[in-house]
């Protein structure tokens, strides 16, 4: 089951980040991870993010068609890390992910 959810109240609008945690029921550090991707978003600012959650133990399909072999993985602007990530390098890959979006938006 591919599990989507918003971290912001605002309507769903095209410009929002996607971040994608990849997870299982039997992963004793997917809940951690998914601590650290919620706390870090939060500190960031909800409003620029969709975080999109799947649990591969519903949704096997989901990692072999994203490339996923490892878990957890945090994948933000085709970017992963995979285990427990630390909060700087969240904040690195959202950064980049935020870069690439303001030249696509500059290029239209």
């Amino acid at each position: 089951m591919n599990t989507e959810q918003d971290v912001t109240s605002t309507e769903d609008t095209d410009d929002r980040i996607e971040v994608v945690l990849f997870k299982s029921d039997t992963c004793a550090f997917c809940p951690r991870a998914e601590e650290v991707v919620r706390e870090t978003i939060n500190e960031f600012g909800t409003d620029i993010f969709k975080l999109n959650i799947i649990n591969v133990s519903e949704n096997p399909e989901a990692a072999e068609e994203y490339g996923i072999f490892a878990l957890p993985t945090v994948m933000i602007s085709g970017q992963s890390i995979t285990g427990i990530p630390e909060p700087e390098m969240l904040m690195k890959m959202i950064l980049g992910a935020k870069v690439c979006q303001k030249k696509k938006s500059e290029s239209k």
